[in-house]
């Protein structure tokens, strides 16, 4: 595992990175040609090394008379619009002249690619005094321009003196010296027009920003760039936070010596670790059972117990795994329930939302261990969030990298964890919530969101296109399991070493897999293998496995619990600092976090990562709306057993309360995600909803009623979609005289709440505050109550009946819920030879060309 460097080993790390960034930005200036005029010499400079300059793309940031502080010291800065090929489309570079105090061009310095776009054909650049603005031009189709882009040299960029610390500013520092040649950087924003115009211009007079879209336009000042009208979308790059200084400065010296220099530092030094370890445990005998034990935060290692499933349906936790290792370790691959961890979210009523273990999976490395985190997609949703600068898109979009600040979103919250590869290594497709950032590439192990909210493994087809169904998608490499084969696509190359080397090294790695049983797990080891990360997939029974990052900085696995502060309990002991910390929900007022890390030992860098913003992209899991929910103070516990639910999650929820008046009533709670009527059974055949759950006769329509459509319950005067089914109607509620019975609708999770009073009336207002403890927004009073018949033959209060037929009769029947699938697998396995090319083509990130020889 990569250990943080000591203060006094940081210091001759820093002078050396620091004097390569400082070497490459200033010491890079070449002698101008002899040529009159400005322009023309920085055409002809830049073309020496490689950039073709559209001679009108030139604009100076300083005007003449440059004076003697040019011609001394150099600094007047240039920008030019250019490309390294006549067949791409330009981006915009920032260099630096020097300049004789009669303003003739001595020296052109090294040029920086401050846009990296490949899909987007920035325009001539217009500005001056240190900022400069263009327009992007999409390469797609035919797509008008939407975004005009503001660059700012005369700002530093946004300010983190209150979050940062010195030595991460230090870093930040470099970082842009490096990638700007100015130690302060540039300051970005983006102001986008929707809809789009079909002409859309950028000028910037007397320290204004002014954009004409068709016939609107708008003059911003550059003292306050985010006032804009109603009509533009003002996007302001936040600022994204260093790594460890180790993640850090390989990343500063990849820079300078490319990519594939850098795999073969790194696959040596692998290669050297592995020998000395082995060489450890050879001499030793280590199990590796004291570091599982300090890793699960105990001091001797404990066996673990598992909760075994009751109920057929839901077969979560699932059985124990078959261990590879001999002998094996107390509690290894015995799954633990986490339903008790305060720092785990858990769902009332229902099985622990994680279960955790771990398992060696190499027998030579017996120490090799794999932690894995098991949860039902059935109740865990997976999401995918793009990070503030990962991955670099084509047209140079970036994400939000922070989940939704929103309070229905944020108290579902429950882990987050790592993704995959950083766009440099592979460009492997993204896609979130529609937006694409890198388009999926043939052959590539995909993990996807469907619009259902169906979590879906699978591994791309060569038709690029999008399944109109997918809503986000990401990929990583080939995959890593199919059907319990390691490998079978013969990939060599799995990110530890260069690309002509196979990979053996064990390092960090991480993994995501969809199991037999229909579970999804993420795997975590610090000195694994791909075979001996295959082996733990295979071991945990993966029908689908996925290799994701595999950086010891970047990659881990993080539980959250997030509510308004007032709502959490003291947790009634100090927090363990390696792995516990409780704090603000950033962006989110009075709200907080208590966030834990799987294992102690985990090296994932800033925690808590995912609950702030976050430069890469990554996994976010949340929890469905999903039955019983929370009891109700005075009602008795959620009945679920024993009711015709004919599937998992439950479909209906029964319980019964007292009034505040000493009548009793009967609540029914209706999960609409997983019912269909027979309307919506005969147009659309595919849900194949056929097990009765209930029949219902609803009265007439009246003023309001309750409608079910397609996953969802709504109130309204008539319906809201096409299809629609009435399942109550009747009355507003507040108003109403003396009821029997009341229908509402959960604001937040969506489910129906039918409430009955037995054998007498109650007063609306009672009525009311019942349903409002539910979550309850609006409800109806009916006029009489619903005739119930829980799987055809059971009342609401638990009575046979039989309902007489009625040609309003309606029939709940269950349907399939969302919660994992396999997809694309009609997609062959085929040779490398087929599939490497394919995945090889870059659309950013390509070979470094060479320097003319002169």
């Amino acid at each position: 595992m990569t250990t943080p460097l000591s203060a006094a080993r940081r210091r001759p790390a820093f002078g050396v990175i620091i004097a390569v960034a400082a070497i490459a930005a200033w010491v890079s200036f070449e002698r101008g040609p002899a040529t009159p005029g400005r322009d023309g010499g920085v055409v002809e400079a830049l073309a020496e090394r490689g950039l073709q300059v559209d001679p009108g793309g030139v604009l100076w940031l300083a005007q003449p008379p440059f004076g003697a502080v040019g011609g001394a010291f150099g600094t007047v800065p240039v920008v030019v619009r250019a490309t390294i090929d006549a067949n791409e489309p330009h981006d915009i570079y920032l260099a630096s002249a020097r300049l004789s105090p009669e303003g003739v061009l001595l020296g052109v310095s090294r040029a920086y690619n401050l846009t990296e776009t490949s899909a987007v054909d920035e325009q001539r650049p217009v500005g001056h005094a240190g900022r400069f603005a263009f327009v992007e031009q999409p390469m797609l189709g035919d797509d008008a321009p939407t975004t005009v882009r503001l660059i700012d040299l005369a700002a530093a960029a946004p300010s983190t003196a209150g979050q940062w610390s010195r030595l991460e500013r230090l870093q930040e520092a470099v970082t842009q010296l490096q990638q700007t040649g100015r130690v302060d950087g540039v300051t970005r924003t983006a102001y986008t027009v929707q809809p789009a115009p079909a002409t859309l211009q950028v000028s910037i007079p007397d320290g204004h920003l002014r954009i004409d879209a068709d016939d609107q336009s708008a003059t911003i000042a550059l003292t306050a760039p985010e006032d804009v009208p109603t009509w533009l979308t003002v996007e302001p790059a936040p600022a994204r936070r260093p790594g460890n200084v180790v993640t850090w400065a390989v990343d500063r010296v990849r820079a300078e010596i490319g990519d594939e220099a850098m795999q073969y530092i790194k696959a040596v030094a692998f290669s050297a670790l592995e020998v000395v370890l082995k060489s450890k445990e050879d001499l030793t005998g280590d199990t590796g059972e004291e570091d599982i034990a300090a890793d699960l935060g105990q001091d001797t290692l404990e066996p673990a117990t598992r909760q075994v499933p009751v109920d057929p349906d839901i077969g979560f936790p699932p059985p124990p795994l078959e261990t590879w290792v001999t002998p094996t370790l107390p509690g290894e691959g015995t799954w633990q329930p986490k339903n008790d961890d305060p720092f785990i979210h858990q769902l009332p009523g229902l099985p622990p939302t994680f279960v955790t273990t771990f398992i060696r999976s190499d027998r030579r490395r017996k120490v090799t261990r794999v932690y894995i985190a098991l949860w039902d997609p059935r109740v865990v949703q997976l999401d995918m969030m793009a990070g503030i600068a990962e991955p670099k898109s084509a047209t140079g979009a970036t994400g939000p990298g922070m989940i939704p600040r929103e309070p229905t979103v944020l108290r579902r919250v429950a882990a987050a964890m790592n993704a995959g590869f950083q766009a440099l290594h592979g460009e492997y497709g993204m896609m979130s919530d529609g937006v694409i950032y890198l388009p999926p590439k043939a052959y590539g192990a995909t993990v996807a969101k469907l619009r259902d909210g169906t979590t879906a493994f699978g591994t791309w087809p060569k038709d690029a296109r999008i399944p109109t169904d997918m809503l986000s998608y990401r990929q990583n490499m080939t995959p890593l399991v199919v059907d319990a084969k390691f490998n079978p696509y013969g990939r060599t190359w799995w990110g530890g070493t260069p690309s002509d080397w196979e990979d053996k090294t064990h390092t960090v790695r991480t993994g995501i897999c969809l199991t037999k049983e229909g579970f999804v797990g993420y795997f975590y080891g610090a000195d694994l293998s791909p075979a001996s990360l295959a082996r733990a997939q295979i071991q945990a029974r993966c029908q689908y496995g996925v290799a994701l990052d595999m950086n010891a900085g970047h990659s881990g696995l993080e539980f959250y619990r997030v509510a308004p502060a007032d709502e959490f309990e003291p947790l009634g002991r100090p927090l363990n600092r390696d792995w516990e910390r409780e704090g603000k929900v950033p962006k989110m007022d009075g709200w907080t976090f208590r966030a834990r890390r799987l294992i102690r030992g985990m090296g994932l860098m800033h925690f808590p990562r995912y609950i702030k913003r976050e430069g890469r992209d990554y996994f976010y899991l949340t929890l469905r709306y999903v039955l019983p929910g929370e009891p109700l103070d005075g009602a008795e516990g959620w009945q679920v057993k024993g009711l015709p639910q004919h599937g998992y999650p439950y479909a209906l929820a029964r319980t019964s309360v007292t009034l505040p008046s000493g009548n009793e009533a009967w609540v029914l709670k209706i999960d609409p995600r997983q019912l269909t009527s027979d309307d919506a059974a005969a147009v659309n055949a595919k849900d194949g909803g056929k097990a009765l759950v209930a029949l219902l006769n609803p009265p007439p329509q009246a003023e309001r009623s309750v409608w079910l459509t397609q996953n969802a319950l709504s109130i309204g005067s008539e319906p809201p979609l096409t299809p629609a089914t009435m399942v109550a109607s009747g009355s507003p509620l507040l108003g109403a005289a003396d009821v029997v019975a009341a229908f509402g609708v959960e604001d937040a999770a969506g489910m129906g709440v039918y409430v009955q009073v037995v054998g007498a009336k109650a007063s609306a207002a009672e009525l009311h505050e019942l349903l409002v403890g539910y979550g309850v927004g609006e409800s109806i009073a009916l006029a009489a109550p619903l005739a119930v018949a829980l799987g055809g033959d059971t009342s609401l209060t638990g009575d046979a009946v039989r309902l007489a037929p009625a040609s309003n009769q309606l029939r709940l029947l269950r349907k399939p819920a969302a919660g994992s699938k396999r997809i694309f697998e009609g997609t062959p396995v085929v040779p490398l030879k087929e599939w490497f090319p394919l995945q090889s083509r870059r659309i950013r990130y390509f070979k470094k060309r060479k320097k003319k020889d002169t």
